[in-house]
């Protein structure tokens, strides 16, 4: 799985700011309870949650993200109920909070995916729960066709081409290891806010929070309980 092999350098690709944004959030809009944090990588905003008092389930596509996760939870003597995760599949739990943060939802290929994997979490939720995610915008997408970087501390090149649908993006990353190269192709895609804000509504959620930020979009949602 590519993001297995990206493990040990993931954290070289995550935007703190936008980390920040989740934790100012959290507190503004939930309360201490259980947490689902979905595509959590190494685990890094769980941990966090953890510290708050949250009983947190990180989750992950990446056994080898999960690993680095379950390190990180040691060293700073929290606990985290860590496990393999594919948000396309019922969860089948409870929780108060879900989080999918820094482009989870971009990585899904279509909005009827988009649909399918928001309605599992609407379903995961407990009545008034929230439910926090980001989407990359559209412009930010586009502008990323032909950009590269070369990173000397994690010694890995990456390079973005456009991908073969509006708004999408392939990531190919080549990490330099040990004197053998690796590469990797991550895509992502996206849509135009409103079509997110037209499936929110679609699944049931109401949406309390729309945050905007130069790169992405926060949307803080909640499945409002039904009056009686």
């Amino acid at each position: 799985m590519s993001y297995d092999i990206l493990a040990n350098f993931y954290d070289a690709f995550i935007d703190q700011g936008v980390y920040d944004e989740y934790l100012d959030l959290l507190d503004r809009y939930t309360s201490v309870g259980s947490l689902l944090d979905i595509g959590c990588g190494t685990g890094t905003l769980s941990v966090e949650f953890a510290k708050r008092g949250y009983s947190v389930t990180a989750t992950d596509l990446s056994e080898e993200m999960l690993q680095i996760a379950r390190y990180r939870a040691v060293k700073e003597a929290v606990e985290l109920e860590i496990m393999v995760y594919d948000m396309l599949d019922p969860i089948g739990v409870q929780f108060d909070t879900v989080i999918a943060s820094m482009d989870v939802i971009n990585h899904l290929t279509d909005l009827e995916d988009v649909q399918f994997g928001l309605t599992n979490i609407y379903e995961a939720l407990n009545w008034n729960g929230i439910f926090i995610f980001d989407i990359l915008s559209a412009d930010y997408i586009d502008a990323l066709d032909g950009y590269s970087e070369r990173d000397s501390e994690y010694h890995f090149d990456w390079e973005c081409h456009k991908g073969d649908k509006p708004h999408s993006i392939v990531h190919t990353v080549t990490l330099h290891l040990d004197g053998d190269q690796h590469q990797v192709n991550i895509y992502e895609e996206t849509h135009d806010l409103n079509e997110y804000e037209r499936i929110v509504a679609m699944v049931g959620f109401t949406v309390l929070e729309i945050k905007i930020l130069p790169e992405r979009a926060i949307l803080v949602c909640q499945k409002m309980e039904k009056k009686k």
